[in-house]
């Protein structure tokens, strides 16, 4: 589909979708914009990340946590921890809607999505704290590795960090370092940033790691 075909009647309507889907926060009015488009590129990335996937195969849990990880790089929030992204990663927690920090509801949310696709026997994260996982790691029978030591980070790992923060592993560790995906970061690596970013971070900052 070329958005710039569309008329604006059709335009509204893929804009509600890809609002629903939390990946456009515009209005709903009006012929596509940069908005938009940058919105439906997101939505073609997650859709393709789905199908090449998941359709047709089967992954291991860790695998599907990662791959649902990455599809979501490039999501944003809107003024201080806002936006329709933000809000759908804050449903996946206990904790009322509203402007605190998110990058634990984003591990939540990204749980939740790849149970859909690969079987685990744990019960979905709920909690908006990241330390706070190693105790549902410990109650929900997650194998949690703590201090981690000589432990080698996998794909698929929930790395928590000294600095109150967490994500998940992307990549193998290589060299005392290993490739995550986080959500409330910044191209910094702040721990309250405005987005979800693929990151580098040296593993001497992981406190604990969760692997299923």
């Amino acid at each position: 589909m070329r958005l710039e075909n569309l008329d604006r009647n059709a335009a509204a309507l893929v804009q509600e979708g890809l609002k629903a889907l939390g990946f456009y926060a515009g209005t709903c009015r009006g012929l596509p914009g940069p908005k938009t488009a940058a919105a439906y590129e997101r939505f073609l990335g997650w859709r393709d990340s789905l199908e090449a996937g998941f359709v047709g195969s089967k992954v291991s849990f860790s695998e599907a946590l990662a791959r649902v990880a990455e599809s979501e790089v490039g999501s944003l929030e809107v003024g201080n921890n806002g936006g329709a992204a933000v809000r759908k990663y804050q449903r996946a927690t206990w904790l009322e809607l509203g402007p605190w920090p998110w990058c634990a509801a984003f591990v939540c949310w990204c749980f939740a999505r790849a149970a859909e696709t690969a079987e685990t026997s744990l019960k979905a994260p709920d909690t908006p704290g990241a330390w706070d996982f190693e105790d549902w790691a410990r109650k929900a029978g997650a194998k949690l590795i703590k201090p981690v030591g000589l432990e080698t980070v996998k794909r698929g790992d929930i790395v928590i960090f000294t600095f109150s923060h967490i994500g998940i592993a992307v990549g193998e560790e290589t060299t005392g370092q290993v490739e995550t995906v986080e959500g409330n970061t910044n191209q910094a690596g702040s721990r309250d940033g405005d987005g979800v970013y693929q990151k580098t971070r040296p593993k001497s900052k992981i406190r604990s790691i969760i692997r299923f």
